[in-house]
């Protein structure tokens, strides 16, 4: 990493605290110098303390020439060239670490990130006490320029999934913005939890601080002024990952379909290979899966970990899955002792049974010992 310490007697105060201007780049020679004096004028004008820091992951187009040129006539700008690192939700959580300010904004570099509502998302900061605030395409009076429909479904349908599985998500119209203001010592005491995919850094961090007190700005996206977006495959793909590894309800889900894979495989063995009774098969098999769900929730769903606490977890698990291990069991042996249905098949019917009261448990209050659970 390179950059250019600047900032030199940037501090503000407590009635206007510094603010910085996180701007990622990758290729923005064409428009970056603008953006740069548009977020100046602006925030100049306005009275605002702050400081632009451009994170760029050495453009082969040399925006960070420019950059690092600006930043020679103006103090208050500052590079931070990353040489072997790429990615947009890296680049702004190194920015976010190597600000000054009280308050971090981050907006792209193509200016479809008006730089005229900088000073209303910072106001309504200092001004009602909100820790995030988002710049939102979907609250009354914002809106989106020249996308078509197609992108505009995709847009909405990404909001409404993450909304349906990420509880932090649901705390403004517009979690998938790119254009917000949080409060950087917020940030930095998760920045251990906080791993980004893509390019849905406040999907992120909604998730992983959830406690935070969230306002939004309407503001209308414009048309990207050069360059070509960025939205592919991929990053559709990208996205659709990072919503589920932030969904404890998607990842229990995930973990539980492993759990009965475990569970059906253990009871055939029992019954047809090892000859045991149904009820023995069953009741080995729904141990079975349910150890393999305790493993997987624990590191993965839950990210406990193993720490401190873990045997009484895994009590609490198994006293908390009584309701869900007996429906399973009283389903199976109902079903093919009455009315002829295969074991294995009243066994699955059985787990079906017993998934909802088991995630409503466990969440409530298995991975809450301690303070443990995480996300939404």
């Amino acid at each position: 990493m390179r950059y250019n310490a600047g900032g030199a007697g940037l501090t503000g105060s407590e009635e206007n605290p510094l603010v910085s201007v996180v701007i990622p780049t990758f290729n923005e020679a064409e428009v970056i110098e603008r953006t740069i004096a548009e977020v100046s004028a602006i925030l100049k004008r306005e009275g605002i303390e702050y400081e632009i820091i451009v994170v760029d992951d050495n453009s082969p187009d040399g925006t960070w020439r420019i950059v690092e040129e600006v930043s020679k006539r103006d103090p208050r700008v500052r590079l931070y060239r990353r040489i072997g690192a790429r990615g947009l939700s890296t680049a702004i959580l190194d920015g976010i670490k190597f600000a000054k300010g009280k308050y971090v904004v981050v907006m792209d570099a193509d200016l479809q990130h008006p730089p005229r509502y900088l000073p209303q998302l910072i106001r309504k900061a200092l001004n009602e006490g909100y820790e995030i605030v988002v710049a939102s395409r979907y609250a009354r009076g914002g809106g989106v320029a020249g996308w078509s429909r197609l992108r505009l479904m995709i847009s909405k349908g990404a909001t409404l999934l993450a909304k349906l599985l990420v509880k932090g998500a649901r705390k403004t119209s517009d979690p998938m913005s790119g254009f917000f203001l949080v409060r950087r010592d917020l940030v930095l005491s998760r920045i251990e939890q906080l791993r980004p995919r893509g390019y849905k850094v406040l999907l992120e961090i909604l998730a992983r601080i959830d406690n935070a007190r969230v306002g939004e700005v309407p503001y209308v996206f414009e048309p990207r002024r050069a360059g070509k977006s960025k939205l592919g495959f991929k990053v559709m793909l990208d996205y659709i990952i990072h919503v589920i590894e932030l969904s404890q309800l998607a990842k229990f889900a995930i973990v539980g379909a492993g759990g009965t894979v475990v569970n059906l495989a253990i009871m055939y063995l029992l019954l047809y290979i090892a000859g045991l009774g149904k009820a023995v098969s069953s009741i080995a098999g729904i141990e079975s899966g349910l150890l393999w769900n305790f493993v997987f929730n624990e590191v993965w769903t839950f990210e406990a970990g193993f720490r401190k606490g873990w045997l009484a977890r895994l009590a609490a698990y198994h006293a908390s899955s009584a309701g869900g291990f007996l429906a399973t069991f009283l389903t199976m042996y109902m079903l093919s002792t009455y009315m002829g249905v295969n074991p294995i098949l009243g066994q699955f019917i059985g787990i079906l049974v017993g998934f909802i009261v088991n995630y409503v448990a466990s969440s409530r209050g298995v991975w809450r010992i301690g303070g443990e659970g995480q996300g939404g």
